[in-house]
């Protein structure tokens, strides 16, 4: 095997500038790597990070330490950003580049970053291809990568070495713990062949009319068809000079309709695969867009459709199939956030699912189901408690609309009303499906009931203090009321005092009656 020494200062113009054009269009997808850490610039979700890591062999830089961060360092130089590192309840991060200080940060997982970091074991990267003086040296990644500016390179690298002014390759090279010169085995990536790979023998192939060019991968262009060929092999068509035959592009006409295949063009024909967020099983594509949304980041096939599931004490949320929330039964943990002064207190910040209750007592905070059923009339005929919500059910010759009321079907007798049988197909259950249904009342909390007497008690007392009060005051003032207004204007008012014999005889002589006529 050749070996050569790459050498940027040789390159000619032309593929300088072909060469910046190739890196301004995959400018989202650059990679640079140091050691065995390599840096990819490409906007991805944690999940799909960690796939892309895993794929190539490598795994989320998992550790800190000293090497690794130096390393970090000198890839960040001419990067800016923030990259995935590696998991846990709240993922990290690392930030910086450009001159800035590097700092690790903790991100949420659904977050999309600029990138990512991974790591290989140091035995399955490859130093530098080297190549002759005017040859020029491209690394691309099988996952469409273009590693620049590099002195190793992770395993499954393309590396593609082109001499000046040529037309094809002077040959190909795949990285796997050394560097592997094609054509090799058909069954990693076609053995490295541009058109089709002989899966007997292991070499190249070439469509009718090309030739096989020395390199042994590539195919060349025919320079002529002799005039006793009158016509194209299926999947080619007549040029347009009349003597040679090209690909025909069978996937103008969207041949591939199953749901999510999207159609490859081949020279000589065409293949249906599966799009991005599908995988292929079982002969179909399979929708696992989902997975890299998931909350907990783990990912079932259940029934035949790829769904979120959740962490042990979790239960996928009915309102978002993405998220979870805690699976309360009739009591759990609460979540709370530490403050060791007001856990003392009895007043940490904590945190229930809907339709339970905390109590907080000697510094432990549990979440309670509170029944709906019992705290008000929340249907119009039974009422059944569920953990975490409730259902509404009817009695026979009656339906439910909604999720409360309950409609008499047309037809039923007034007897079937009085019935007390459930009747109908209830909505879905406040509450998830894998939830066990029960019919006994949700454990409160005694405090809470006599807590509700003991204010509505100490309610009553004030409003009777109260009124008391009202009262005496409206009494005293009462008492302080004259009648000059209601007495009739010929009636007398006589003042009670103590008077002598000689004053009264004296006063009732001085005044007339009222019935003696009066002298004239």
């Amino acid at each position: 095997m050749l070996f050569f020494s790459a050498s940027m200062n040789l390159i000619t113009p032309t593929l300088f500038f072909c060469g910046l054009f190739l890196q301004e269009a995959a400018a989202s997808q650059r990679a640079r790597c140091s050691g065995d850490l390599c840096l990819f610039q490409r906007s991805a979700g944690f999940n799909a990070a960690e796939r892309e890591c895993q794929e190539s062999d490598g795994q989320l830089v998992q550790s800190g330490a000293d090497d690794q961060m130096t390393a970090l360092k000198r890839l960040m130089i001419d990067v800016s950003g923030r990259f995935w590192l590696h998991g846990g309840p709240n993922c990290t991060a690392v930030s910086g580049g450009r001159g800035r200080n590097v700092t690790v940060l903790s991100e949420p997982c659904r977050s999309t970053l600029d990138g990512f970091l991974c790591l290989y074991d140091p035995s399955s990267v490859c130093s530098a291809v080297q190549s002759a003086g005017g040859n020029f040296v491209t690394y691309s990644t099988s996952r469409g990568f273009v590693v620049l500016d590099s002195e190793t390179f992770p395993p499954g690298t393309l590396a593609l070495v082109v001499p000046r002014n040529a037309h094809y390759p002077d040959s190909k090279y795949l990285c796997l713990s050394h560097w592997l010169q094609a054509p090799w085995t058909c069954e990693v990536l076609e053995g490295g062949c541009d058109h089709e790979c002989n899966k007997t023998a292991n070499t190249c192939m070439c469509p009718p009319a090309h030739s096989l060019h020395h390199n042994n991968i590539s195919c060349a262009e025919p320079t002529g068809v002799p005039s006793e060929i009158q016509g194209c092999p299926r999947g080619y068509k007549l040029a347009a000079d009349g003597r040679s035959c090209e690909d025909v592009n069978e996937c103008a006409d969207d041949p591939c309709i199953e749901e999510g295949e999207h159609c490859v063009n081949l020279d000589g024909g065409y293949d249906c695969r599966c799009a991005d967020d599908f995988i292929e099983e079982d002969g179909r594509c399979v929708n696992i867009s989902i997975c890299s949304l998931c909350e907990h980041m783990k990912c079932d096939k259940i029934s035949g459709v790829y769904q979120c599931v959740c962490n042990e004490g979790f239960r996928v949320s009915p309102r978002d199939p993405t998220m979870c929330e805690r699976d309360c039964q009739r009591e759990c943990p609460a979540i709370c956030n530490p403050n060791p002064d007001l856990e003392k207190k009895d007043m940490q910040q904590c945190f229930c699912p809907d339709n339970y209750i905390l109590d907080i007592r000697e510094g432990t905070a549990t979440c309670y189901d509170i029944d709906e059923c019992e705290a008000q009339a929340m249907c119009d005929h039974q009422c059944e408690n569920l953990f975490g919500g409730f259902r509404c059910t009817c009695r026979k010759g009656y339906t439910l609309q909604g999720k409360e009321k309950c409609v008499r079907l047309q037809g039923a007798s007034e007897e079937e009303e009085g019935e007390e049988e459930a009747s109908g197909s209830p909505p879905p259950i406040l509450a998830p499906a894998s939830t066990p249904i029960s019919l006994q009342p949700a454990a409160v909390p005694s405090y809470v009931k006599t807590g509700s007497v003991l204010g509505i008690t100490v309610f009553l007392g004030l409003c009777v203090v109260l009124l008391v009060c009202v009262v005496r005051t409206a009494a005293r003032r009462c008492g302080r009321l004259t009648l000059n207004s209601l007495k009739p204007r010929d009636i007398d008012i006589f003042y009670l005092q103590q008077i002598t014999t000689e004053t009264y005889k004296r006063l009732s002589f001085d005044k007339p009656f009222k019935n003696e006529p009066q002298r004239v």
